[in-house]
């Protein structure tokens, strides 16, 4: 839905000196688009631009992988993961998860792809990697994924941590593309339905 900076005004009940700043940040992190003299759109992210995003955003991991397979105290990293780990699988409680648990979970799954950029010491990759996670943000949160997927996706990320664990770098890497490449299947199917529904 197409918004103006007058709508967006009186939404949030702010001066348009904020209004004008946000959608200069969205617009450069590539999350709007503007339209010169009639208003703002939040991007539309089709099939083309998921496979791009999963693609790059594996590419990215990865590299932030290796990065952080230098930091000086594995340790650290290791312990990052498995605590990461841990309260993840502890949200769900063998039971349908409320609105507030699924966002919980969700933000908990995605904080363990950004443990290995915490301690990656790469400040350009960091930023490179956020500007696309903020796109699939905005394309996650318009589906709901099933506990099926959930469990696949924490499984993942213990086989990834066990390959780090044991210095596996290069293969954890693969590992996180081949992770990433699963959530895109997941993703397209999503997609798909969300077609089949407006079409309806």
């Amino acid at each position: 839905q197409m918004q103006t900076l007058k709508s967006l005004q009186e939404r949030f009940s702010v001066s348009s000196t904020p209004i004008r700043e946000a959608l200069t940040r969205l617009a450069e992190d590539d999350l709007v688009v503007s339209y010169s003299n009639v208003g703002v759109n939040v991007i539309e992210i089709g099939e083309r631009d998921l496979r791009e995003l999963y693609q790059f955003m594996g590419d990215l991991d990865g590299l932030a992988i290796l990065y952080a397979s230098r930091y000086p105290n594995q340790a650290e990293v290791i312990d990052a993961l498995e605590q990461n780990i841990r309260k993840t699988a502890s949200i769900y409680q063998d039971r349908e998860m409320t609105p507030p648990e699924i966002e919980e979970w969700t933000s908990s799954s995605d904080q363990f792809h950004l443990i290995f950029y915490d301690f990656c010491q790469n400040q350009r990759l960091t930023r490179a990697a956020q500007k696309q996670r903020s796109q699939l943000t905005i394309f996650s949160n318009m589906y709901e994924a099933s506990r099926e997927f959930q469990i696949s996706i924490e499984k993942g990320h213990e086989a990834i941590l066990e390959t780090y664990r044991n210095g596996q770098y290069q293969e954890t890497a693969e590992k996180m593309r081949e992770h990433l490449g699963q959530s895109l299947e997941y993703a397209l199917k999503c997609l798909e339905k969300l077609h089949d529904g407006k079409d309806r």
